[in-house]
């Protein structure tokens, strides 16, 4: 597997580098994040579906076929599934966009991966120990969510295709049950509804995995 790149404020270069210290956030802190769709997106955690000539439904009873001008979308259990995000690209471009004044290259990431992975195996808070990692599935609005309505992993995992330059790789984990299939909220949406945030607070987990400085490079920008 090729490097990937965490970047960051050099403050926390230390933490990371020395003792392994890996912050997951929730999706909900993401979609939550005011700073103009560079981290913050608000349909993180959601799966949207919201094609251009209009969504077709089939209703039931008839089996007549309606359009609608609603949108549909499938929503995970954002304050349970949490999140590493990386990127597979060392850009002084993207780190700008971060407002971040270092990256971290983690040149073997399955090294990095196998330390996660023994660090949930040892949370016994967190019953799932199912690890989901690498890189984002990106989408346009009009394409349907075929399956993927009812995995949240796959929620957890996709972006819309407006974050592609981001070019990122996640590590992911859920508790409270939150990759179990179905477990997804559905709604169809109308034009021009307003989203609502729902979270006051953001759960994260911090994961020591021990000294990472053998699997890193620093590069620092301006």
């Amino acid at each position: 597997m090729s490097s990937l790149y965490k970047y960051l404020p050099s403050k926390y270069v230390e933490a990371l580098v020395r003792d392994g210290a890996v912050l997951f956030r929730s999706l909900s802190y993401f979609r939550d994040y005011e700073d103009a769709q560079v981290r913050g997106d608000e349909f993180e955690g959601t799966r949207l579906h919201h094609p251009q000539n209009g969504l077709e439904i089939t209703l039931t009873a008839t089996q007549q076929k309606v359009v609608l001008p609603h949108s549909f979308e499938s929503s995970a259990n954002e304050d349970d599934i949490f999140v590493f995000c990386l990127s597979t690209v060392l850009s002084a471009d993207l780190a700008a966009q971060f407002q971040a004044s270092a990256c971290v290259e983690i040149c073997n990431p399955s090294r990095l991966i196998a330390g996660v992975r023994g660090a949930l195996l040892r949370r016994p808070s967190i019953k799932n120990k199912m690890l989901v990692h690498g890189e984002v599935k990106y989408y346009t609005p009009d394409q349907p969510p075929i399956i993927d309505w009812a995995l949240p992993e796959r929620i957890a995992m996709s972006k819309l295709s407006v974050y592609i330059p981001q070019q990122e790789y996640r590590i992911a984990f859920a508790a409270n049950d939150a990759f179990r299939f179905e477990n997804t909220r559905l709604r169809l949406v109308s034009p021009g509804a307003h989203r609502i945030r729902r979270a006051m607070s953001h759960p994260a987990r911090l994961f020591k995995l021990g000294s990472l400085a053998k699997l890193c490079k620093v590069h620092h920008f301006g």
